[in-house]
């Protein structure tokens, strides 16, 4: 009688899938076991519950998150370093509309060498809350203070180091500041003062040393420093 070879390996293929289904049949039964060990357990219900909650803090981290990326996205300006922008006849168009005044290049040019300075001592600025007035405080020597007692407003701001940096001067003094320079709060006025703080204006705004500073020129300059979005104007008379 004549078997097939297969036939000699079968009692082994058999005794292999009885011992698999015992394997099988005894992890069943540990896992059920832990099961039940895992739900009689008492402080089961409390990681349950830690993990729920833990979940659901980690999701609304993650929505205010999201949102706090949205906003940022919308206002591109934040977070963006303090800078100096010039200006054109164009953009300076309402100011010299609003006091009569023809725009001139040189004095937008100083007006920029001023902003460029402010705008590079980031540290010692500072905004109003409504965030209509820039500040830029400065510590001043007896020269300076001589000069701006005297209205001598480009020797007072090439002594302060204003427009050095481009290698050139304020020129004459034949201009006005459009914008409050303060003494010290402690002191009475420019001789007594150890500090002194400009004060720019808002572009668009035009505040009561803007309009003094106008009376009896003819011509005007404007650069901006933009903080934040917002744009504060350095305007200067001639």
């Amino acid at each position: 009688m004549f078997l097939h070879g297969s036939l000699f390996f079968m009692p082994k293929r058999l005794h292999f899938l009885l011992k698999k289904v015992s394997w099988m049949q005894k992890k069943a039964k540990r896992t059920a076991s832990v099961r039940t060990q895992t739900r009689n357990d008492p402080n089961n219900g409390k990681e349950h519950r830690f993990m729920k909650n833990w979940k659901k803090l980690l999701a609304c981290l993650l929505v205010g998150l999201m949102a706090l990326t949205v906003f940022t996205a919308c206002d591109a300006s934040v977070g963006k370093p303090m800078g100096p922008k010039r200006s054109t006849a164009e953009s300076a168009k309402a100011l010299c509309k609003q006091f009569g005044k023809t725009y001139d290049e040189e004095l937008s040019n100083k007006a920029y060498s001023i902003a460029s300075w402010v705008a590079g001592t980031s540290v010692s600025c500072d905004t109003s809350k409504d965030k209509t007035e820039l500040y830029r405080v400065n510590p001043v020597d007896n020269v300076v203070k001589t000069y701006l007692e005297q209205k001598y407003y480009a020797y007072a701001f090439d002594s302060m180091g204003i427009g050095k940096s481009f290698g050139v001067g304020m020129g004459a003094n034949d201009f006005t500041p459009g914008f409050a320079i303060h003494p010290d709060p402690n002191s009475p006025d420019f001789n007594t003062t150890s500090k002194i703080t400009f004060v720019l204006p808002k572009d668009g705004t035009y505040p009561e040393a803007m309009t003094k500073a106008a009376e009896g020129k003819t011509k005007l300059g404007v650069a901006y420093v933009v903080k934040d979005g917002v744009s504060y104007a350095v305007v200067l008379f001639g």
